[in-house]
């Protein structure tokens, strides 16, 4: 059996075989080679020229990830969503894009994993049965780009005797679900030349389908000729061309038509020396090379070979001479009075952006970030106008400098410049290393990592080897345990804790380096545990299925007392940080929340920039009362005051793939947790 891929799109109404909006990348690692097939749609027509560049971003961030292919789907779409995002808020508004993006990995020849954020079809057919997968009324229809999160549609699928269709909307809409299944019925071999002469009048679309087949990787055919009327095309069938795993040339000169994606053992590829096997006709060998088909046609106006009438010299010369004397008209007279409608529109254009000047000054004098911020845009998207009438007028610049010097103090976006490596995993650490939570105490940096269920103590600043304390599958005292769920320092004791997956808890303390199990009365009850923190020598255990934040008073050797439900039960799905200083701080994507006795305040990080995207880790200085969050999404590292202010972002190249993250004992450093390794830099007081 061989898995392999056909397309065609139309280009400008043109067809290609290949067009801008749809990218295919091999992510290969020791294990194995992974396909993935990324087809961007875009919203409307101003998105159309991003749609390239999202498809690359999503193909590459995904090949860079080391994550099960869902995982890794799931965090491309999301850093592509960010960057988009990012991009609309620095545009005005009328210059905001939105793409849609469907993705199909194909792993081992015959799993398929489908990934839909945004507009996107995909049809499925497997015997009989046929199915259409889209997001329309779905919350995955937000495309990338939008300012609300996405949530990608995951739909996985075994590539047996099947076939699997992705389409741009535009190109189902106009082919219709009737025709679309009709076409997959009648094989792999005639579905797209089915299909094109529906699509053939079409600006811009793109189909796409991938197929497992029972054929000869030898057995070659003429690829299919669009040029073809649409009757011809109906009655023909296309065979397959076999094409070694090589750079593909320019679309100008690759063949159209079908490209192997992967085949089975026992068909290997035959050396050819690093270029593709010419294209031959029929199944005889030696038969002659077939040439590209022509894909632009001749065209005439008004018809086929119909003559274009020709205008008579008398009447095109009266047609000049009254449009010679309406242009020396409007040059005459017009001038002026466009000239003073203009400088009056300046006018009142340049005073609607101060007055939105001022608004922002008043929101500044009483601390409302959020609306100091909607003001400056606003001035912002009024000088842009004004540029349109005058683009030299000086105003312009003066309103401009002022609100993006403002806007810049809003953001107070720090770079770090004093990264410092603490430890590079790679040759350190047994792999697989898959970091997931990162702790400081006694001195230490405490690592739990879920490759092989670990927990590791790193000395920061010491050329020492990194010491594992846990393991999944030891036993400790008589318990076996399973993977770490959740790690916290407690201060009050000098010990980390560690909750597992099986509800069990075990500390470790400083000099011993050994886990020991404690007591957790009624820890079977518990639906989840997201994180832990420990405040006074409490335990507080989130657990997001529950709804709810448990706390257990310290007894005998562990935490023998009834444990204590201090939210009373709230939506916190989602929810994968904890803080607890006597007010309780939930990490939230994408937001911070504040609990008081019980009751959830006003929103956190009020003023920032951007909500954060993707954060990945909570922790609290609790000297200075300041939060941290790593915004995996947004590359940033989020500072804010436990009333709830935006107070400043940390930015470094490095910080692309935040995991988690810690904060010194005095709170003069932060350590940053990414896939490769732990770094820190020195903070100053706010």
């Amino acid at each position: 059996m061989t898995v392999w891929v056909g397309r065609y799109a139309m280009v400008s109404g043109q067809v290609r075989e290949h067009g801008p909006w749809l990218v295919d990348r091999v992510r290969r690692s020791e294990d194995q080679e992974l396909r993935v097939v990324v087809m961007a749609e875009p919203t409307d027509a101003r998105s159309a020229e991003f749609c390239h560049e999202v498809a690359e971003a999503v193909a590459v961030l995904f090949a860079r990830e080391s994550l099960s292919i869902t995982g890794g789907l799931l965090r491309a779409l999301r850093q592509a969503h960010a960057n988009l995002a990012e991009w609309n808020r620095r545009s005005l508004r009328e210059h905001r894009v939105a793409v849609g993006v469907t993705c199909a990995v194909v792993r081992d020849g015959q799993e398929v994993l489908l990934a839909q954020v945004g507009p996107g079809v995909a049809y499925v057919r497997r015997g009989d049965e046929i199915k259409r997968w889209h997001t329309s009324e779905l919350p995955a229809a937000i495309p990338l780009g939008s300012s609300e999160p996405i949530e990608p549609l995951f739909t996985s699928l075994t590539l047996r005797d099947g076939q699997v269709l992705l389409l741009t909307e535009n190109a189902d809409a106009a082919l219709g679900r009737h025709t679309v299944e009709n076409a997959l019925r009648a094989g792999p071999e005639q579905t797209l030349s089915r299909l094109f002469p529906h699509t053939r009048t079409l600006t811009d679309m793109n189909a796409v389908l991938i197929a497992d087949l029972d054929i000869d990787e030898d057995q070659v055919a003429p690829p299919l000729d669009f040029d073809e009327e649409p009757e011809d095309i109906e009655g023909r069938e296309v065979s397959f061309t076999a094409m070694d795993d090589v750079p593909e040339p320019p679309p100008a000169r690759r063949p159209r038509g079908w490209q192997v994606l992967s085949t089975s053992e026992d068909a290997p590829r035959p050396d050819t020396g690093g270029a593709s096997r010419p294209r031959t006709t029929g199944s005889r060998a030696g038969s002659s090379r077939v040439p590209l088909p022509n894909i632009r046609r001749t065209r005439t106006v008004g018809g086929r070979n119909t003559p274009v009438p020709l205008v008579p010299w008398r009447t095109a010369g009266i047609v000049a001479a009254a449009a010679v004397a309406l242009a020396l008209l409007a040059w005459l007279v017009l001038p002026g009075l466009l000239s003073e409608d203009r400088a009056q529109e300046l006018d009142q254009v340049i005073a609607a952006a101060e007055a939105q000047i001022n608004v922002a000054a008043t929101a500044a004098a009483g601390e409302d970030a959020g609306a100091q911020r909607e003001a400056l845009q606003a001035a912002l998207t009024e000088a842009e106008r004004a540029r349109a009438l005058a683009p030299d007028d000086p105003r312009i610049g003066r309103i401009v400098a002022d609100a993006e010097a403002q806007i810049a103090a809003l953001d107070a976006i720090t770079n770090v410049e004093n990264l410092e490596s603490v430890i590079t995993f790679e040759g350190a650490i047994t792999a697989p290393v898959q970091p997931e939570e990162l702790v400081a105490g006694g001195g230490s940096l405490w690592l739990r990592e879920s490759g092989q269920g670990r927990v590791i103590r790193i000395e920061p600043g010491e050329e020492t080897e990194p010491v594992e304390v846990f393991r999944a599958g030891d036993v400790y005292g008589d318990v076996t345990a399973r993977e770490p769920s959740a790690i916290a320092w407690d201060a009050s004791t000098q010990r980390l804790l560690i909750v597992d997956a099986g509800r069990s808890l075990f500390a470790v303390t400083i000099g011993e380096d050994l886990a020991e199990p404690l007591t957790l009365r009624d820890a079977q009850e518990m639906r989840s545990v997201a994180g832990i923190a420990v405040y006074l020598g409490n335990l507080y255990i989130l657990d997001p299925e529950a709804g709810d934040i448990w706390r257990y008073l310290p007894a005998a050797e562990g935490f023998d007392s009834e444990r204590s439900g201090i939210l009373g039960g709230v939506d916190l799905d989602g929810s994968t940080g904890l803080a607890v200083d006597g007010e309780v701080f939930i990490l939230d994507a994408p937001a911070l929340r504040r609990f008081v006795d019980g009751s959830e305040t006003e929103p956190m990080l009020r003023g920032i920039d951007t909500p954060p995207e993707a954060p990945t880790g909570l922790v609290e200085d609790v000297l200075r009362e300041i939060l941290y969050v790593a915004d995996r999404g947004g590359s940033r590292i989020v500072a804010s005051d436990r009333e709830g202010s935006f107070i400043r972002q940390y930015r470094h190249a490095d910080f692309i793939d935040l995991r988690g993250l810690a904060v010194a004992p005095d709170g003069t450093a932060l350590y940053a947790l990414t896939s490769s390794g732990i770094s820190s830099f020195g903070i100053s007081p706010q």
